[in-house]
C-alpha cells in the first residue's frame, strides 16, 4: 500500500507555474484589499450590513471551492491538465496523502486569479457605490479562501488539534470531517470544502447535475469518466496507479 504521495516531486516548470498562480491570486487579494480600504470611509456601511456582506462572501467562497472541486473531479483528466488532476485523483483513493503549500495554494489560486481578478477589475471600473464596495468585499473573501482552499480541505480530513478550530468545525464555520467524508462515499455530492454551507443548497437543488446535463451534450465528455477509471484501476490492482506524466 502506498504510504507517501505519488506525485510529490514537481518539475521546475510545474513549480514556476504554481508560483505564478499563487502570486497572481495574492496580487488580486492585495488589489481588492487596497480598493476596499481606500473607499471604506466613503462607503459608510452599517455594522449589520457589513456582517451580512461578510457572511455572503464566506458563502460565495464555499460555493467557489465547490465549483473548482466539481470541475476538477468531473471534466478534466491527467493528460490535459497534468499533475494537478493526478493529485486530485490520488486524493480519492488515498485521502490521507497530503501535499505541500505550493500544491495546496495553487489549486484554488489559478481559478481565483482568473475569475475574481477579472471581477475585481470590472468592479473597480464601475462608478463607486455601496454595491461595488460590497462586490469587491465578496471577491476579496473568496480569493483569500481559495488561496487556502486546500488547507480548509485538509482540515476536513481530521479533527483539529486546536480547541478553537474544533469549535469552528462544530459550529460549521470550517467544514467538519463528518460533513466532508460524505464526499468520499459519494463523489457526486458535497464538493464545497470551506465551510460546507453551499453543499446544502447545491446538492438540494441539484446544481451540479443540472450543469452536467447542459455541458455533457455540448462537449461530448462523460462526467467523471477519468476519476472512475482511476478508482476502478485501484480496485483491480490494489495499488494506486501512477500514469506517465506529460513529457516523460
Amino acid at each position: 500500500m502506498q504510504t507517501t504521495p505519488v506525485f510529490k516531486d514537481a518539475t521546475p516548470r510545474e513549480v514556476r507555474i504554481m508560483q505564478f498562480w499563487i502570486g497572481s491570486n495574492i496580487a488580486v487579494i492585495l488589489f481588492c484589499a487596497s480598493w476596499l480600504i481606500y473607499y471604506f470611509t466613503v462607503a459608510g456601511l452599517s455594522l449589520p450590513y457589513l456582517m451580512a456582506a461578510l457572511l455572503a462572501g464566506y458563502f460565495l467562497a464555499d460555493f467557489s471551492s465547490g465549483a473548482v472541486h466539481w470541475a476538477m473531479d468531473t471534466w478534466f483528466d491527467e493528460r490535459t491538465m497534468g499533475r494537478a488532476i493526478a493529485i486530485t485523483r490520488e486524493h480519492h483513493t488515498h485521502p490521507d496523502h497530503i501535499y505541500g503549500f505550493l500544491e495546496n495554494a495553487s489549486f484554488g489560486s489559478a481559478p481565483s486569479a482568473v475569475a475574481f481578478g477579472c471581477a475585481a477589475i470590472v468592479t473597480a471600473s464601475c462608478p463607486f457605490s455601496f454595491v461595488t464596495w460590497t462586490l469587491m468585499l465578496l471577491w476579496l473573501i473568496s480569493s483569500v479562501c481559495l488561496l487556502f482552499g486546500m488547507h480548509f480541505h485538509n482540515l476536513a480530513h481530521k479533527p483539529a488539534r486546536s480547541a478553537v478550530m474544533r469549535l469552528a468545525q462544530r459550529l460549521h464555520l470550517v467544514c467538519p470531517p463528518a460533513h466532508h467524508w460524505v464526499h468520499h462515499h459519494n463523489h457526486t455530492i458535497h464538493y464545497c470544502v470551506v465551510n460546507g454551507w453551499a453543499n446544502y443548497v447545491c446538492d438540494g437543488l441539484g446544481v451540479w447535475r443540472a450543469l452536467e446535463c447542459v455541458i455533457a451534450p455540448i462537449t461530448g465528455i462523460v462526467p467523471r469518466a477519468d476519476d472512475s477509471a482511476w478508482q476502478r484501476n485501484y480496485r483491480e490492482t490494489g495499488v494506486l496507479s501512477a500514469p506517465r506524466r506529460r513529457g516523460q
